[in-house]
């Protein structure tokens, strides 16, 4: 199972039992930001709801990737979903995913009793979206445990240079981590 795991991560026969998110990382066909702002993110929050907890998505303009295709907007959020796991947290999770759409490449762990939790990472891809917002072409979305050791220091996540955009509020801000 290709799941990416914290490098200073100690290792346990434990069954994990702390809380979960769920990463969003979502490529959509826009010309620019603010049809991506007005248009697709109204749209999207209005199939899957708002997973960045109202603080806007992250926005990655991936200049760091010479020849990519400069229509895709790439917005990434981070969802905090309590713990321990339960059925009704995938069943959630997965209600949410097919809102979105019904064609999902699905790989799981379904395991409660494993030490790194139950994991799920579900891929969409589209070649030629159609016309109705929002245009997403790509999608790939992470349930995982939340490592988050005893003195509350979080495994933390680096999405390069992004900074947060909204459908609600006008403007960007830089990214708060």
């Amino acid at each position: 199972m290709p799941q990416l795991l914290p490098p200073d991560l100690p290792t346990s026969d434990e069954a994990f039992a702390g809380d979960y998110e769920i990463v969003w990382s979502i490529y959509i066909r826009c010309g620019n930001l603010q049809k991506l702002r007005a248009v697709h993110l109204p749209a999207l929050e209005a199939l899957i709801g708002q997973p960045h907890g109202g603080k806007g998505w992250l926005y990655d303009n991936e200049r760091y990737i010479e020849n990519r295709d400069r229509s895709l907007k790439r917005i990434i959020a981070v969802q905090s979903v309590k713990g321990p796991y339960t059925d009704e947290l995938l069943l959630d999770f997965m209600k949410t995913l097919y809102s979105l759409s019904s064609f999902w490449a699905i790989q799981a762990r379904l395991n409660p009793s494993h030490p790194q939790g139950v994991y799920v990472s579900a891929r969409f891809q589209r070649e030629n979206p159609n016309s109705e917002a929002p245009a997403v072409v790509d999608a790939l979305v992470e349930l995982e445990a939340n490592f988050t050791d005893a003195q509350g220091h979080a495994f933390g996540r680096s999405f390069g240079t992004t900074r947060r955009i909204s459908a609600a509020v006008p403007g960007d801000s830089p990214a708060a981590g």
